[in-house]
């Protein structure tokens, strides 16, 4: 189902849950995970960037998963959307700092950015800093919500949340673009896959 897993990494926590969930699913399908560190400007020391390119290799390879690593310079958002097309890229997998509301506004959100711009399906991977569990489907919905937001989708259609074994799926659409939002029952934590 996929070869190549682009993986955008700055070193956060939710890069690295991000990258992990790439991992796991490369080892799955048999992919390759492309990580790719983005350096905003000359001036941005790109030691980060290297050492989460490091750990992510080092990640990889424990689970004997095929890693290449990439830094650029540039947008952020512009150049993981390039990127895709550059290693053939079939999957994104990124991590999403959960900015809502005015600071998302303000700041703006890259995996957002890279949701809307994409020619390839993306899932976003956040931090849910609650840890509670989610007993209710009207607490699914909220988060699935959320993650939604997030991802600039605040207005899809969100459906009635299916209870799986250890995990709630949502599925949502808005326009012509699908997503299914799973919600692991026992932490909350959420991750965004865009279908269509």
């Amino acid at each position: 189902m996929y070869e190549t897993i682009l993986v955008p990494s700055d070193g956060s926590p939710e890069a690295e849950r991000a990258a992990g969930h790439a991992i796991e699913l490369a080892g799955h399908f048999d992919a390759t995970v492309h990580g790719l560190f983005v350096a905003e400007s000359d001036d941005e020391p790109t030691e980060r960037g290297e050492r989460a390119l490091d750990e992510l290799r080092s990640r990889a390879e424990e689970r004997s998963v095929a890693v290449e690593t990439t830094v650029r310079e540039g947008d952020p958002a512009a150049a993981v959307v390039d990127a895709v097309e550059d290693v053939g890229a079939d999957l994104v997998v990124m991590g999403t700092h959960g900015r809502s509301g005015v600071e998302r506004i303000l700041i703006g959100s890259v995996a957002e950015r890279v949701v809307r711009t994409s020619p390839v399906p993306v899932t976003t991977v956040g931090l849910n800093d609650d840890g509670q569990s989610v007993t209710t489907a009207e607490r699914a919905r909220q988060i699935a919500r959320e993650q939604l937001e997030i991802a600039g989708h605040a207005e899809a259609d969100v459906e009635a949340p299916s209870r799986q074994r250890s995990a709630w799926v949502v599925h949502a659409r808005d326009g012509d673009t699908e997503f299914n939002v799973h919600i692991n029952s026992a932490s909350g934590r959420a991750r965004l896959v865009q279908l269509s």
